[in-house]
């Protein structure tokens, strides 16, 4: 996480906390995430641990589920004043389960007339309690009246990512892990992939790769064409059925589609073990 975005939440120890913040990012999602971890540390009622296990905030921030945590997206080519007016109606009463009512806008320079009007007095009289982020790619294009009333911060990130070829391989070797240490433990799935650094870009890659994968295996038990050499350490999962390998394919697309949707990546590999093995 950069250094800009953990200034936020040192702002917050120092009492020194806005209520709005403007975020000009090349990365608009990955932003999202690092945010979400800042949310979780922040409303953290307890010494905040990665991968708590003693309470459900974080994984309800992470998952987008926290009444108290509302993430805008344009709707079509804008962002609409229903949108706003959600918001607004939304936090007009204190969250029940967290220090703050929060709200992330992803693309804030879609704001059309409408909506930008109906935003402007909740931003220039916020009640206590509320958290304002504001997302975008050139802070340039937003308009003055959000621009003056947030603090800003540009936050880049590195671009490259972890390498096609890389993904792949962590894909073969996962699965082999997965198949053959049938005593594996879900806490050692995750750790697994976690500790690579992934990002959400690296995972899905990494799910399509698996698909892949079962798809060249499915070719070769269906006598369509022979595993590539590259996947010859799975070759001991041609003693599987063609009924198998689509139950498995079913499996994967369905878990590449909800990561889609900012749900946990530790639950989705939970799932995934879980399932293969039953």
């Amino acid at each position: 996480m950069s250094n800009q975005l953990e200034n936020i939440y040192k702002s917050y120890h120092e009492n020194h906390l806005s209520h709005a913040f403007l975020i000009e990012t090349n990365d608009q999602e990955h932003c999202l995430e690092d945010l979400k971890k800042i949310l979780c540390r922040i409303n953290c009622e307890q010494d905040y641990v990665d991968y708590c296990q003693k309470c459900n905030l974080c994984h309800l921030i992470q998952t987008e589920q926290l009444p108290s945590l509302l993430v805008i997206r344009p709707d079509g080519m804008t962002i609409k004043k229903d949108q706003v007016l959600e918001l607004k109606q939304k936090f007009s009463t204190k969250p029940l389960f967290s220090k703050y009512n929060m709200y992330v806008v992803l693309n804030s320079e879609r704001f059309n007339f409408s909506s930008a009007n109906t935003l402007l007095k909740f931003i220039e009289e916020p009640e206590v309690g509320i958290l304002g982020f504001f997302l975008t790619n050139n802070k340039e294009n937003i308009i003055d009246t959000i621009k003056s009333r947030c603090q800003i911060f540009s936050n880049f990130y590195e671009e490259s990512g972890v390498a096609d070829e890389c993904i792949l391989s962590f894909a073969i070797a996962y699965l082999k892990k997965v198949h053959i240490s049938h005593d594996l433990s879900v806490l050692d799935n995750r750790e697994f992939l976690t500790r690579e650094n992934f990002v959400k870009e690296d995972y899905l890659r990494f799910f399509q790769c698996i698909i892949q994968i079962y798809y060249f295996l499915y070719k070769d038990v269906m006598n369509l064409s022979p595993l590539p050499e590259e996947y010859s350490d799975l070759r001991f999962l041609l003693k599987k059925d063609a009924a198998f390998f689509l139950k498995q394919l079913k499996l994967v697309e369905a878990l590449e589609q909800e990561l889609g949707y900012n749900v946990n990546i530790n639950l989705l590999l939970d799932r995934f073990v879980l399932e293969t093995r039953s």
